[in-house]
């Protein structure tokens, strides 16, 4: 919150907003900048500046160990995450193998039930030509 220079009320929100180098010196690997603002009065209606507040911007140093260690730690994550696939390609696989079992006994089901069908329509064939025989029955008669 910023006060107003005229009538000495608190302004809350700026009506608009920049960043600006701070001239004032930092640690070693940081920026300073300072953010500014123009408000304007509710009350008086006058426009004023003031810092809204102040960053400190650090930057990353870029060296072989920290490197070494980023790389180690996605190298652990890449190995854990192989591990996991592995896993699932196995689980996979083996669900596969019991899948190809079932569908070979189901073939055999299929199968047998088809030959137990044939004979069944092959019996009832020679039924009927018997017993068109047992009746005299003829095919001419039938047309």
């Amino acid at each position: 919150m910023v006060k107003c220079p005229k009538c000495g009320k608190e302004v809350l929100t700026p009506v608009k907003t920049w960043s600006i180098p701070s001239r004032k010196a930092a640690k070693k690997g940081e920026e300073r900048k300072l953010v500014m603002g123009i408000f304007e009065c509710s009350s008086c209606k006058a426009r004023f500046r003031a810092a809204v507040t102040a960053e400190i911007e650090t930057e990353e140093t870029v060296s072989v160990k920290n490197m070494v260690e980023r790389i180690k730690g996605i190298k652990g994550e890449l190995m854990h995450t192989l591990k996991n696939l592995r896993g699932k390609i196995k689980t996979l696989e083996t669900e596969r193998a019991n899948l190809m079992i079932e569908i070979g006994k189901l073939k055999k089901m299929a199968e047998s039930k088809v030959s137990a069908l044939e004979g069944e329509v092959n019996m009832l064939r020679e039924e009927v030509g018997s017993l068109r025989d047992l009746l005299g029955y003829t095919e001419e008669s039938e047309k």
